[in-house]
């Protein structure tokens, strides 16, 4: 298998679609506040980022185009989505498992999804860095939001 294979297989634990997963396999398995965390999470991480993206706006170090208001969103290097909801994913996770040898596998995928997305070009360390402050912040809050939504319900 190819190295830029291996590098986008593993960027992609980052990604959306691995986190939407693994929120809906927690709210089938009937943890309603790790799916919170994760729904508060993931709003949050939006609302923050696409207007840091807009009003520090970097072109990606691959130099991707844009057309438009949301393309330019997605197109901005700084700060990383996929870094901040990785990091987010791991904090959820890692408090729900509280073993540190989950912690420690936790971590080593994050530290693997951020070095992917500068080797890729996707990122410049401090798009990562941005990132990874922005879902410590988030993953915080969200621990500190969710009693207080899951006791509205």
């Amino acid at each position: 298998m190819p190295l830029d294979e291996v590098m986008r297989d593993t960027t992609a634990l980052g990604g959306i679609a691995l986190y939407g997963f693994v929120a809906l396999f927690f709210l089938l398995l009937g943890s309603a506040e790790v799916f919170v965390q994760l729904a508060i999470g993931i709003v949050l991480l939006y609302a923050v980022i696409s207007p840091l993206r807009l009003l520090f706006f970097r072109i990606r170090p691959d130099h991707s185009a844009y057309a438009g208001l949301f393309t330019k969103i997605d197109a901005g290097s700084f700060p990383s989505m996929h870094s901040a909801r990785s990091t987010l994913l791991a904090i959820v996770l890692a408090q729900f498992f509280s073993e540190p040898i989950v912690t420690a596998l936790l971590t080593l995928a994050v530290v693997a999804v951020l070095s992917t997305r500068v080797m890729l070009k996707r990122h410049y360390v401090t798009d990562i860095l941005g990132g990874v402050v922005v879902g410590v912040l988030v993953g915080w809050l969200t621990i500190v939001l969710t009693p207080i939504v899951l006791g509205a319900f």
